[in-house]
């Protein structure tokens, strides 16, 4: 299926966002990327969802190609009340909302502002339980902002990010204790992944750094309506439905991966 492009207008600016499927009365599959990119992302996953049900992910404000946050000190309720306002302006009322890492949250948030609009909560992925010194790590370190200069040094500072996320964790602790087991992408993935960081390299840090402080737990705990994810989520919503096949970042997980994902999510809105 097919996955589209287009722009909307909402209070705060403009809103990219990215359609597949058709619009057939039932109710729709939002989708909310992960960090530090765009929806750009979620089209392997929005291509399979998309032969079935109409599937809508927009760039988080700030990110991808929507428009920076229309305030100087966005807070989590900013980026979920950014993500109804696109939605009331696509004439979207009640749908299924996915969510993964910096778009997780934003989910979450979402479910707890204005729950009787969600029917399903879908939570891919959240971040990792991280000890104490690598959680200020990451509230200090994880999203730069970004200054450009004479130099090109922030395309520098911008690939590490793009490539070294796969290499550590943190990122930016490039060391042997440090290091991913899964390696590199391809080169063109990448590329893709670079050239949509560099449409926001103003104003991605704004979401990511609001997303690393979020109180994930806390929050989960409060959440009201049923909610899909993975068996740690058991931990504090015991009654989540579990999944077994979940793929946080599509555009960097094998087709067999997608698939697999893809076939879990739609079993559970045909059900």
């Amino acid at each position: 299926m097919q996955v589209k492009r287009n722009f909307l207008e909402i209070a705060d600016g403009e809103v990219h966002y990215r359609e597949a499927g058709r619009r057939d009365g039932r109710l729709p599959f939002v989708m909310l990327h992960p960090g530090p990119t765009s929806s750009h992302v979620l089209v392997p996953l929005m291509e399979l969802l998309g032969e079935d049900r109409w599937i809508v992910a927009p760039d988080i404000m700030g990110m991808g190609d929507s428009d920076p946050p229309a305030v100087d000190d966005p807070d989590m309720a900013y980026f979920a009340r950014s993500v109804f306002r696109f939605l009331d302006a696509l004439g979207i009322e009640r749908f299924d909302l996915w969510g993964s890492v910096t778009g997780a949250r934003c989910a979450v948030e979402m479910s707890l502002l204005t729950p009787e609009r969600i029917n399903r909560l879908y939570v891919e992925l959240l971040q990792q339980k991280n000890d104490a010194h690598t959680r200020k790590l990451l509230e200090d370190h994880h999203a730069p902002k970004i200054t450009p200069d004479h130099y090109g040094s922030h395309f520098h500072v911008l690939w590490a990010l793009t490539r070294d996320q796969f290499l550590f964790y943190p990122w930016f602790e490039p060391s042997a204790a440090r290091r991913r087991p899964s390696g590199l992408v391809s080169p063109d993935l990448l590329h893709e992944k670079m050239v949509e960081l560099l449409k926001s390299a103003r104003s991605y840090h704004l979401a990511l750094n609001v997303a690393v402080r979020y109180p994930n737990d806390e929050k989960l705990a409060q959440v009201r309506v049923p909610v899909v994810g993975s068996a740690d989520l058991a931990k504090v919503l015991p009654g989540v439905t579990v999944r077994r096949h979940l793929c946080g970042s599509p555009a960097f997980a094998s087709a067999a991966d997608v698939e697999a994902a893809a076939t879990e999510i739609l079993g559970l809105l045909n059900a």
